[in-house]
C-alpha cells in the first residue's frame, strides 16, 4: 500500500485546517521521507494561492512557498543519495 496519496490528502487538509507551523513542518517531512515527492509543489503553490502575498516583481517570487518546495526538492536529490550510499557502506 502507498501512502503517498494518503499524505497528500492529509497536508491538502492541514493547509485548510491546521496553523502554518504544522503544515510546513509536515510538508518538510513529506519532502524528506518520500522520494521525489514532487507533489511538494503543488502543495506550495496551494499555500501561495490561500495565504500568500502579491507579488509585485519577479525578486518577491523567490520567496513564495512553490518555489521553496521545489528548491527543496532539489536540495534534498543529492542529499538523498548521499544517504544512500553511505548506508550501504
Amino acid at each position: 500500500m502507498s501512502y503517498r496519496p494518503i499524505t497528500t490528502i492529509l497536508l491538502v487538509v492541514s493547509i485548510f485546517f491546521l496553523p502554518y507551523w504544522f503544515y510546513i513542518s509536515a510538508l518538510v517531512v513529506a519532502m524528506a521521507a518520500f522520494p521525489l515527492y514532487w507533489e511538494s509543489i503543488l502543495l506550495g503553490l496551494l499555500i501561495d494561492v490561500l495565504y500568500g502575498e502579491r507579488i509585485d516583481s519577479f525578486s518577491a517570487f523567490l520567496f513564495s512557498a512553490g518555489f521553496l518546495a521545489l528548491a527543496g526538492l532539489l536540495i534534498l536529490l543529492p542529499l538523498r543519495a548521499r544517504l544512500r550510499s553511505h548506508a550501504s557502506h
